[in-house]
């Protein structure tokens, strides 16, 4: 569980990000972000499996890193931890849940 000091830190160095870019790390989770919220207002269903396959073309804009499949799963759990999404078991099946939207 990250500390509310942790979160701190890691939205200022996103935002910091956002002005004056200096890779794609912030790029990617608002890829991840947008994938999920997108994919769960298909069908109204409100909710995203957020299949890391199905995700890695989207993320990286057809151009994968090979560490890629890993990446998406740790940024995804970094957004989590973060308060951006949450992963609920229902019937046997993850769902992958907006909970707020993205401020960085």
């Amino acid at each position: 569980m990250w500390t509310n000091e942790k979160i701190e830190k890691k939205l200022e160095y996103l935002r910091s990000q956002k002005e004056n870019s200096t890779g794609n790390y912030r790029k990617y989770l608002v890829n991840i972000y947008s994938f999920i919220l997108e994919d769960s207002k298909k069908d109204n269903k409100g909710w995203s499996k957020a299949n890391t396959r199905e995700m890695l073309s989207y993320i990286y804009e057809n151009k994968s890193d090979h560490m890629g499949y890993e990446l998406i799963n740790e940024w995804k759990k970094e957004l989590k931890e973060m308060g951006y999404i949450k992963f609920v078991k229902e019937n046997d099946e993850w769902h992958t849940y907006i909970v707020k939207e993205i401020d960085f």
